[in-house]
């Protein structure tokens, strides 16, 4: 399907909108299960529709195998590169991220009561409708103004959350699914359909045992942990032959009114164990495959792959035998064929952003929760490492005057004197020297608050501002100075790692050399190609200049063909008017053939048809041939701003703007692919609503391809002579005569009055001169030697 732009406001996408999009490169559609729904299209500059492209407008396209063709909204356009755009675009159901629901709340409500009131209760108006599978009442609110889009998944309390279920955006109509998609008998195999085959083993989230605990917080901000005495879970199931433990906190798990006993943990641990299945790895795979519904020895196979439904994968050298679930699709629009299919378990979609998003609280509450717990540890180790430890020398420092004490010493020796390690304690700090009484203290707390220390060991640091110079590693390799900014980090290779490296860097020069060499043989050739290519433009000149004019005599005419044309058959008669307003075309209004000056170096065929105010020109070309594509061109300039258009009506009421514009333009030519014409005949209007639009150069032709205007079959059109499939016509402009041969007469004309003419065995002729002899059945009249004499009449036997 070639894809179809529309406008912002579109909510109709039957028609063909501002245009098709036909010049596109690639066009692929990317849905996730529950998540992602976007399009992505590579637009060349050159584009007949390029200048049309911009955010908010709406692209049409067919998104997979089985669905009805989707509307995407654009978000972003790139820079081009190359002279080609990247255009993404969201599926329209992300608008509803743009819709407010108000606030309200409801003590069981069904999901369809729940999901239509949230659709209907917005801020602004909307064209969404809903339906949804499930039917289980349950609580349900809007606590807070939300976009409706998060209502249906993505955060705590969204119906997704609460019922669960599959999404299905079709337009503006979302479907909730119990279950999306089908368990189809569908088998991608290798050696039958499949092409490529990418096995995704994750088990990060798969373990053998669980550790549950809780945390009992006492007034007196004391906490116990209540864990099993079993202490492990075990994990029914498992893949996994090494033992790997995950440890869980289920205080949040419990009421405020809600005891946290032994016997309550295990029931929420096993619980837990039984909606999770934490010891089975889920496997991820991503297929390419190639539909064999769409091979004609095929064409009765009712396989079809849709988002969500069940297939089988089977791969006989890789040993791989499965069903999975689709979870994500990547669908190429133009070619109507899959990229790629991911079967398995979704890792990121709008039900896993509710569990992640709780999961994060979950976490940013643990650890503040845990918070006097881990100072309570901290306090415990500091004081079993203090409390009890034999040995030094306390010696308390006192004032000689007063007799007071106002200094603590701890030494390693009984004297001062002898000391070494001193911890010395006043009121101005406490610092710890190695050196003796009088320092240096190169550890302290000082009294301004300050700490000093060479080495600070912690498991985890946890403080609002850290003031550095430099942070290093421990053998000083790597480092950040964030007075500088300036950052090194270093790594460190095996001398097997680095011969091995040593070896490739010579293999690499050795190629390096090889390319060298091939570059300067293929240089060589370029400089020979480029001395034959000057020999073949030299020729090409010479013929050139012989086909630059061929002249051809008919009875003393003088036909000129100055320019040989290329390209398709022009199914469009008098296509230009050359031929006048001949009955070819079908008109209303005035309507007149332009050649001259309007024409002359704006249109490759010198004419043009002018349209007055209210004037409609329509051709219907009835040798159409079904089944494939046409290509129509035009070139056109309109002088007014009022309305005017160049349409094509295919497949009955099929309509197909060229242009439909009130904006003034100078000659510019348009074109439109006319896809998958199944009728036989197709329509070319063309109207314009004040004075004047000039069309000229109509150019109908099978395929995609654009060519340059060229006159329908039979047609040789120039100033003297006109030659289609009526017949043949010889003026001269000078002498105001004219002959006409066709189907219906032979007949000469002077100043547009009928001179003579042959109508079968007769000729009527309004004035008729005889140089000599005239012989009228048996009557013979000869003219006398001179005109005085007479005239005699002779009557044969």
């Amino acid at each position: 399907m070639i894809p179809v732009l529309f406008k912002a406001n579109a909510v109709d996408f039957s028609t063909y909108g501002i245009g098709v999009l036909a010049d596109c490169i690639s066009c692929e559609v990317t849905e996730e299960r529950n998540g992602t729904y976007e399009l992505v299209l590579q637009y060349p500059v050159t584009g007949r529709n390029y200048g049309e492209l911009s955010s908010e407008r709406i692209i049409k396209a067919k998104p997979n195998d089985t669905a009805d063709d989707q509307a995407f909204r654009i978000y972003r356009i790139t820079t081009p590169i190359d002279s080609v755009v990247t255009v993404y675009a969201q599926h329209i159901s992300y608008d509803l991220s743009n819709i407010a629901a108000l606030t309200w709340s409801s003590e069981s409500i069904s999901p369809a009561l729940a999901m239509q009131r949230v659709f209907q209760n917005t801020a602004t108006a909307h064209s969404f409708t809903c339906q949804t599978d499930y039917s289980e009442a349950k609580p349900f609110s809007v606590a807070k103004p939300q976009s409706v889009r998060a209502c249906l998944g993505g955060v705590a309390g969204s119906f997704l959350d609460l019922w669960g279920g599959e999404y299905e955006w079709d337009n503006f109509h979302v479907i909730h699914h119990q279950g999306r998609g089908q368990h189809t008998e569908v088998v991608i195999e290798y050696g039958k359909n499949l092409t490529e085959l990418e096995h995704d083993s994750d088990i990060t989230e798969v373990y053998t045992d669980l550790l549950p605990y809780a945390v009992i917080s006492a007034e007196d901000g004391s906490e116990t942990v209540v864990t099993l005495t079993e202490v492990l879970l075990p994990i029914a199931d498992t893949t996994l032959s090494q033992r790997k433990t995950l440890i869980r906190d289920f205080t949040d798990s419990f009421g405020e009114e809600e005891a946290i006993t032994e016997d309550a943990l295990r029931t929420k641990a096993q619980t837990y164990l039984a909606n999770n299945p934490l010891g089975v790895e889920v496997p991820a795979l991503t297929v390419s495959f190639e539909p064999l519904w769409k091979q004609p020895e095929y064409a009765a196979v009712l396989e079809r792959v849709s988002l969500c439904d069940t297939v089988t994968i089977r791969h006989s050298a890789l040993g791989i035998t499965a069903k999975a679930k689709v979870i994500t699709t990547v669908y190429d629009t133009l070619a109507e064929k899959y990229v790629s299919v991911t079967l398995g378990s979704g890792k990121a979609n709008l039900l896993n952003n509710v569990s992640d998003a709780k999961a994060g609280a979950e976490e940013a509450a643990e650890k503040a929760g845990r918070f006097p717990a881990l100072m309570n540890s901290a306090i415990q180790n500091a004081t079993d490492r203090i409390t009890g430890q034999p040995g030094g020398y306390v010696v308390l420092h006192t004032d000689s005057e007063s007799g007071l004490p106002y200094e603590l010493l701890i030494l390693d020796q009984p004297s001062i004197e002898d000391a070494v390690n001193v911890w010395r304690w006043n009121v101005e700090g406490l610092g710890f020297s190695g050196s003796g009484y009088n320092g240096p203290y190169e550890t302290a707390i000082t009294a301004d608050g300050q700490i000093v220390a060479d080495f600070i060991t912690s498991g985890s640091l946890i403080a609002n501002i850290i003031k550095a110079g430099v942070i290093q590693s421990q053998d000083g390799s790597s480092w950040w100075d964030l007075e500088s900014g300036e950052v090194m980090f270093s790594a460190y290779a095996t001398t097997d790692s680095l011969e091995e490296v040593s070896g490739r860097v010579s293999q690499f020069q050795q190629s390096i050399d090889g390319l060298n060499s091939y570059v300067a043989d293929l240089t060589e050739s370029v400089e020979d190609v480029t001395g034959e290519l000057t020999e073949e433009q030299e020729n090409l000149r010479l013929i050139e200049g012989q086909m630059s004019q061929l002249q051809q005599s008919v009875d003393g005419l003088s036909l000129t063909m100055q320019e040989q044309y290329s390209g398709g058959i022009n199914f469009v008669r008098n296509s230009a008017g050359l031929n006048g307003l001949s009955d070819d075309w079908t008109y209303a209004g005035t309507i007149t053939a332009q050649q001259g000056a309007e024409t002359k170096n704006s249109t490759v065929s010198n004419s043009c048809f002018q349209l007055a105010a209210y004037s409609t020109l329509t051709q219907v070309v009835d040798s159409i041939v079904p089944g494939q594509a046409y290509r129509l061109t035009v070139k056109a300039k309109k002088t007014s701003t009022y309305n005017a258009y160049v349409r094509a009506v295919i497949n009955g009421d099929t309509e197909i703007d060229l242009f439909n514009t009130s904006v003034s333009f100078e000659w510019t030519e348009y074109t439109a692919l006319l896809p998958d014409v199944q009728d036989s005949v197709i329509t070319i209007k063309i109207y314009s609503r004040d004075a004047s639009l000039f069309v000229s150069d109509i150019m109908l032709t099978e395929g995609a391809s654009l060519h340059k205007w060229t006159p329908a079959p039979n047609e040789i059109y120039t100033s003297e002579v006109k030659i289609d499939r009526r017949g043949i016509e010889v003026s001269n402009a000078d002498s105001a005569q004219r002959t006409v041969i066709n189907n219906t007469e032979f007949s000469g004309y002077y100043n547009e009055e009928k001179i003579f003419s042959l109508n079968k065995d007769e000729t009527i002729t309004k004035k008729t001169t005889v140089d000599g002899e005239l012989t009228v059945g048996k009557t013979k009249f000869v003219p006398m030697a001179t005109a005085s004499e007479g005239l005699n009449i002779v009557i044969l036997d």
